[in-house]
């Protein structure tokens, strides 16, 4: 089941009349039985693994939050008749139990992520006689990092763990999630998904837009492009070089954004119909002016995430510390200085490439944007010193134009990872960029791609369009403009019809999978 099959919007209707029938206190329970059944209709064969995770992570943030209660609780009643060395000792046996505890939970969860994921692709690299084809669970990256991340939580005392093991489920699948995220945090997201919302029609007004919006993305401009691409990159890559990687790593870029962006838009308007808040992932991306910017409005939870829970423990772990104290003694605060933090970025970006998948292209992007984001804050004082000297340049628009449009340029660089199959498919079509001089004969074989001359209009009308809306979006103007009743619901019948006339349906069209439905 997808966002764009019959099936789940059936599944949402019937939601949203059990949701509002019921009392509020009880209206979490009809969330939960409707992200059960999402799950199920998925595949009743995924059920087990996430009753895995559901149920571990539950279990050991219960008991580390009663072993920590019970720490507070002895300090306080012994703090004044026992020496502060036995405290001390006393604290440290509990912190050792609920460190035991906090591994063996983290073991599971993310062993069993590793087993199901990288099974396959480490036998094939180990060449072993013998492969392995394991099902892969639904959504299992994200509902493994949301669960892991609460774990986390918990155990650093940030907030104390749900006593409920329906609400902590709920939490772990909330079935618009699931799919492709937000990976959401527990404090944030439980503000909204247990108190049970009141009928609003003009919150539904705004959901059922910002529903439509992401289908128009994804029927209108994400699907429309598949066809193309698959050729594109597709058995017979080989044969499309030069001018033809350009326009499609172009293209893919706009397909990527439609697609992943479609989704996340599906998904926060399905939450907001029940009145759920989820963070967003997106924020303008194409308009940044770096790298680093990039990441933080592309797919802004998961790189949180890896902020919060891999790089800046990682950074300020005792090893790292030491190791950064030893460098600037014998080097000062230069490049060799910095060995830990590009380190720990590297690490970093290596678990996020493979996070998205197993197999080397994976592991080399995340490894590339490491690389980019590096150089980049290594040449920062090149750059400090450029503007310094010209102070009205970065000032201009000329400039920032320039600046947006090379960051873009470089994440489509980047992205020629995720299109060519293995690194001499990379090399390729990244070196024939610079060697193959076709670029003035691919506007007149532009047909080849199956696209009619309606249909690159389309595209280009519905990336202007795109761009617009990012800049209204911006200045708040867009979200001004949906403040009443009759304009939410005319828009929505405005982009329901553009569905219906634009999409790409028929032969050779289909209403395919998000992309980050894989992961």
């Amino acid at each position: 089941m997808t966002f764009l099959s019959g099936g789940f919007f059936l599944l949402v209707g019937a939601l949203l009349i059990t949701y509002y029938a019921l009392p509020k206190r009880l209206r979490y329970l009809s969330l939960l039985g409707g992200s059960v059944a999402f799950y199920a209709l998925c595949g009743p064969k995924y059920l087990p693994f996430l009753a895995i995770t559901v149920l571990s992570v539950y279990g050991t943030a219960r008991l580390l939050g009663r072993n920590l209660a019970a720490q507070k609780a002895y300090t306080a009643l012994h703090k004044k008749d026992l020496p502060k060395e036995e405290l001390t000792a006393y604290k440290q046996r509990q912190g050792r139990k609920r460190t035991a505890l906090f591994l063996l939970c983290l073991l599971l969860n993310l062993g069993l992520l590793g087993a199901l994921k990288y099974t396959s692709f480490l036998l094939e690299v180990l060449r072993a006689p013998w492969q392995v084809h394991w099902v892969l669970p639904l959504g299992i990256s994200f509902y493994t990092f949301q669960s892991v991340g609460y774990l986390i939580d918990v155990k650093q005392g940030k907030y104390p763990p749900e006593e409920n093991l329906l609400r902590y489920a709920l939490f772990a699948s909330f079935f618009p999630q699931m799919i492709q995220g937000p990976i959401s945090r527990y404090d944030m997201l439980s503000q909204t998904l247990y108190e049970g919302a009141d009928f609003d029609l003009e919150r539904l007004g705004r959901g059922l837009v910002r529903i439509l919006f992401g289908a128009a993305k994804k029927l209108i401009l994400a699907d429309r492009l598949a066809p193309a691409l698959s050729l594109l990159f597709g058995a017979q890559a080989a044969d499309y070089r030069g001018a033809w990687v350009f326009l499609g790593m172009v293209l893919y870029a706009l397909r990527l954004y439609a697609d992943f962006t479609g989704g996340i838009d599906m998904a926060l308007g399905v939450g907001e119909l029940f009145g759920v808040t989820m963070p967003e992932n997106f924020d303008r991306p194409y308009l940044s002016k770096n790298i680093e910017e990039y990441w933080t409005r592309w797919h802004m939870t998961m790189g949180s995430w890896f902020r919060d829970y891999v790089f800046y423990p990682l950074n300020v772990s005792k090893a790292f510390l030491r190791w950064t104290k030893r460098l600037r003694g014998r080097f000062g605060n230069g490049f060799l200085s910095r060995m830990p933090l590009y380190t720990a970025t590297l690490i970093v970006w290596f678990l996020t490439g493979v996070w998205h998948g197993a197999g080397w292209n994976f592991a080399l992007w995340g490894l590339t944007n490491g690389v980019v984001i590096i150089l980049s804050l290594t040449l920062k004082s090149l750059y400090d010193r450029l503007h310094g000297r010209f102070p009205g340049l970065k000032a201009t628009k000329a400039y920032g134009a320039f600046e947006i449009v090379r960051t873009f340029l470089l994440m489509c660089l980047i992205r020629l990872w995720d299109c060519y199959a293995g690194p001499a498919g990379v090399w390729g079509a990244f070196s024939s960029l610079f060697t193959t001089w076709n670029y003035g004969q691919v506007a007149a074989r532009l047909s080849i791609l199956g696209l009619s001359g309606a249909e690159w209009v389309i595209l280009l009308v519905g990336a202007a369009l795109l761009l617009l809306v990012s800049l209204k979006k911006g200045e708040g103007s867009f979200r001004r403009f949906l403040d009443s009743p009759w304009k939410l619901w005319l828009t929505a019948a405005g982009l329901l019809l553009l569905c219906l006339l634009l999409g790409a349906y028929g032969p050779g069209y289909t209403a395919s999978d998000f992309i980050y439905g894989r992961f």
